[in-house]
């Protein structure tokens, strides 16, 4: 390739390519997830064109998060602090623990005796079944970024447009 389209497709990448993203998580309020504030999350990024969202997940100690399913794309996440498994499963996600969950899959999520902080990448859809496997609820990113901005908004806490792109 000659150094004029070298140049010129640099260019194009710089023209189009988003900015640096720097957050402090000690700057970001942990957002109440459920109605009964047993979970918690502080949201990092959310893509609007793919319907991603990252966030720190804080779950209290000994608690059952309902049965549900991931739809529109892979959970990938990253255990931090405390254990927590899926009710059936043989796999414990301990600190240090990588997981990866493919779309469709409905489960449980059980924590122990210990407070929980993992680090999720989603995408798509959240939904949540009752004990007859009909949809109850449904989170995505716009219903999480909604969650952030009302609480922001009753707390008096200026939001981060910076975490949207």
């Amino acid at each position: 390739m000659n150094s004029l389209i070298e140049e010129s497709v640099i260019k194009l990448a710089e023209k189009f390519q988003l900015p640096e993203r720097i957050v402090s998580i000690e700057d970001l309020p942990w957002i109440p997830f459920t109605d009964n504030h047993s979970c918690y999350f502080k949201p990092l990024r959310f893509d609007l064109n793919t319907g991603t969202w990252i966030f720190l997940f804080k779950i209290k100690s000994n608690q059952v998060l309902g049965r549900h399913r991931h739809t529109g794309g892979s959970v990938i996440g990253y255990n931090i602090q405390g254990k927590w498994r899926y009710e059936g499963r043989e796999w414990v996600a301990a600190p240090g623990t990588f997981i990866f969950e493919p779309p469709g899959d409905i489960h449980t999520l059980i924590t122990e005796n210990e407070e929980v902080i993992t680090l999720f990448v989603l995408g798509g859809s959240l939904q949540y079944f009752d004990e007859n496997d009909q949809i109850i609820g449904q989170d995505d990113v716009y219903t999480v970024l909604n969650k952030y901005r009302v609480y922001c908004e009753v707390q008096g806490i200026e939001t981060r447009d910076d975490l949207i792109y």
